[in-house]
């Protein structure tokens, strides 16, 4: 089971960052203006202290001291991180310091300090990246993962999701999406008759097929609060709301597709499982070799569900069924929530290069053969983005920009395979284009 950044899409507007991915600090008030003076007066001598006046001297140093406490918090949780990700592993798989750097985080994510969290992990992304890493490493399991007590036993519960590439003929429809009952129990069923889940754990699923724009949006302690949410609901029978989950629903933005336009639109199923600590299902063995040869065997029968949930599917999304049905289906790996995230969005976003590649070359008459990929990531403020240019004998044939969310790295490498299958002539790596569209310092492309 199983982008970090700040949620990209419509957060609540309580938690909205800005356009930078850093949370909005509060702008220093402007220097009062020199006021013209009159009559000088006799001062009082003395100055009596009111209930009143104490408590406004008490708040507002209350405010500079928790103002100065976060700053600190971010600080230490920084200082933490570097030291950490620097240290060498023990045979454990630990690192010194990594229980106090975990015990820091959820704390965090237990206060709804969503703030900390995203600017330590900013500070890192520019200053120490394999701090970045690790941090974001721990920050994302722990969201994701959450071992709580209920009476005098430790339970876990996760929260995943998984993604799907949806095709159809005008684009989904929110009202329509899991409107048949029956077909979405048979859905949630399936991942544990599938053995995807164990069959001791306790399995559920949203009944809402989530927008990636509501799923970026969740920050990392709502994840924390929903898995929150659904540890209560399974194990506490008086529980009727769970408020976090709820919250996730945001409702998917206006589409844009006509009746006849081809859509190709990424979704996501969203479940948790509650499972024991123990659980022998979960255990991924020690050796190398077996370990691998357990995710293989897990992979496999996801691949055997998607085929065979497929119809259900299809039902569940179109409320259609055989011939009727107009939707091809691609379903992406289960994982942990974030993992999956951002598997689903890097899946997306380089089908929308290709795409608009395709288009490019077919308006120039041109074939990928005939072209020459040049790739590069730009930085302008705090945004990045990716370009792609497709060169042939005769200048420009075609051009994609992507903004980004996640590790550029990782979407150069995407980027560059992608071309690869597209049957480009060879690939090759800048710093940037300059106004006229020529590449800066074009290099060919490292080896992977």
């Amino acid at each position: 089971m199983n982008a970090p950044k700040r949620p990209s899409g419509n957060p609540n507007k309580a938690h909205q960052p800005n356009k930078t991915g850093k949370p909005t600090a509060p702008k220093p008030a402007a220097a009062p203006r020199a006021q013209a003076q009159g009559p000088v007066r006799d001062k009082p001598k003395t100055h009596v202290a009111t209930d009143a006046s104490r408590r406004r001297q008490h708040n507002a140093h209350a405010a500079s001291a928790s103002m100065d406490e976060d700053e600190l918090r971010v600080q230490q949780m920084v200082a933490l991180a570097t030291a950490v990700a620097a240290s060498p592993v023990d045979r454990q798989g630990r690192r010194v310091g990594q229980d106090e750097l975990e015990r820091m985080v959820r704390h965090a994510l237990r206060q709804r300090d969503d703030d900390t969290l995203y600017e330590a992990l900013e500070q890192l992304r520019y200053d120490d990246v394999r701090g970045h890493s690790f941090l974001r490493e721990v920050v994302e399991e722990s969201a994701d993962i959450v071992v709580l007590r209920r009476g005098e036993k430790e339970m876990e519960i996760n929260a995943f999701l998984i993604p799907m590439l949806v095709r159809t003929r005008g684009g989904l429809r929110e009202e329509q999406a899991l409107a048949d009952g029956e077909a979405f129990d048979a859905l949630r069923e399936s991942l544990q008759q599938a053995g995807l889940e164990s069959p001791k754990a306790r399995v559920v699923l949203v009944h809402h097929l989530y927008h990636p724009e509501e799923i970026n949006a969740l920050s990392f302690g709502e994840v924390e609060a929903m898995n929150r949410d659904a540890f209560a609901s399974l194990t506490d029978k008086k529980v009727m709301s769970v408020p976090a989950i709820e919250r996730s629903m945001r409702g998917w933005p206006a589409t844009t597709f006509s009746a006849d336009d081809e859509a190709l639109e990424l979704r996501f199923l969203l479940g948790f499982a509650l499972k024991d600590l123990d659980d022998p299902f979960y255990a991924v063995p020690a050796d190398e070799a077996a370990a691998d040869a357990y995710f293989e065997q897990r992979a496999e029968r996801f691949r055997q569900w998607s085929q065979q949930i497929t119809p259900l599917m299809q039902q569940c999304l179109t409320g259609k069924t055989g011939a009727q049905v107009q939707c091809q289906l691609h379903f992406l790996y289960q994982d942990l929530l974030h993992g999956a995230k951002r598997t689903g969005n890097a899946e997306y976003r380089t089908l929308q290069m290709l795409s608009e590649l395709e288009q490019g070359l077919a308006a120039a008459g041109a074939e990928p053969a005939q072209a020459k990929a040049v790739v590069a990531l730009e930085e302008e403020g705090d945004e990045m983005r990716l370009l792609v240019v497709l060169r042939g004998t005769a200048g420009v044939l075609a051009r994609s920009e992507l903004r980004l969310e996640d590790d550029g790295q990782d979407a150069l490498w995407e980027a560059a395979d992608a071309l690869a299958s597209l049957g480009v002539a060879g690939v090759r790596l800048a710093d940037g284009f300059d106004a006229s569209g020529q590449a800066l310092r074009e290099r060919d492309f490292p080896a992977h």
